[in-house]
């Protein structure tokens, strides 16, 4: 794996933390929340751009520690395949290997300590 590549996973695992902490603060302040606006977790680090998705749909990719949000062309193919495409977003997979590796390591919902 590149600097490069090794680069944007380690920028999609933090954007993954800032979307948990947008996600912990709506499920705290209010339970009517039915959707999410959040940062696309595609690795681009000049990327600002927000994906709206239903908290359903966002614990349903938290599910699977190497699943990432992102827009539609956003994929970085490198290192994810697209594994569901919906109407304003995609879900990738790390690829076997290093991404999957960082995308576990990192994952903010891990019981394990590091």
């Amino acid at each position: 794996m590149s600097q490069h590549e090794r680069r944007r996973a380690e920028n999609e695992a933090a954007f993954r933390d800032v979307n948990e902490s947008i996600r912990y603060v709506a499920a705290n302040a209010v339970d009517t929340v039915q959707t999410l606006r959040l940062v696309c977790e595609c690795g681009d680090d000049a990327c600002a751009a927000f994906v709206e998705v239903t908290v359903a749909e966002y614990e349903a990719v938290r599910a699977v520690p190497t699943h990432f949000i992102v827009l539609p062309g956003h994929v970085a193919g490198d290192i994810e395949r697209v594994v569901s495409s919906h109407e304003h977003f995609a879900v990738v997979e790390k690829l076997p290997g290093e991404p999957a590796e960082i995308a576990r390591e990192t994952d903010p919902r891990d019981e394990a300590p590091a």
